[in-house]
């Protein structure tokens, strides 16, 4: 798999996250092994129905991404490993206040026996102020 197309099934959630796209973004996520360590919850997710919970919920502050970029490592033919940095700017319905935020993620996608490309593992952490 060449880094183009792994870019292509990886940047989806970007997208998916920058429409506001509930249904879309959960489906990205595995339902049968996962682990997902989310920016803004201190909870390890481990099923699509807490990924939708979580997701309530960060969509609601209307999540932009105003860039994101990171590598790539292959982990064999049906998986690979995309870490980088993101910078998303958050507001609240009803306030005008709006924060930015840097955070460092980390996304292990794999095929799974449907042959859709899924999120097996995601971590995101803010990248602490210096």
């Amino acid at each position: 798999m060449t880094e183009t197309e792994q870019f292509e099934i990886a940047s989806n959630w970007f997208k998916q996250l920058e429409h506001g796209d509930l249904d879309q973004l959960v489906s990205l996520y595995s339902d049968t092994r996962l682990s997902f360590h989310p920016t803004l919850w201190n909870e390890h997710i481990r099923s699509r129905a807490r990924t939708r919970d979580y997701f309530v919920s960060f969509l609601a502050k209307r999540p932009e991404v105003h860039s994101f970029e990171g590598e790539f490592l292959g982990l064999g033919e049906h998986a690979f490993l995309y870490s980088g940095t993101m910078a998303l700017r958050l507001g609240t319905h009803g306030h005008d206040t709006e924060d930015q935020i840097t955070a460092r993620f980390s996304f292990v996608w794999t095929k799974e026996d449907d042959d859709q490309w899924r999120i097996l593992h995601h971590h995101n952490s803010v990248v602490p102020a210096t």
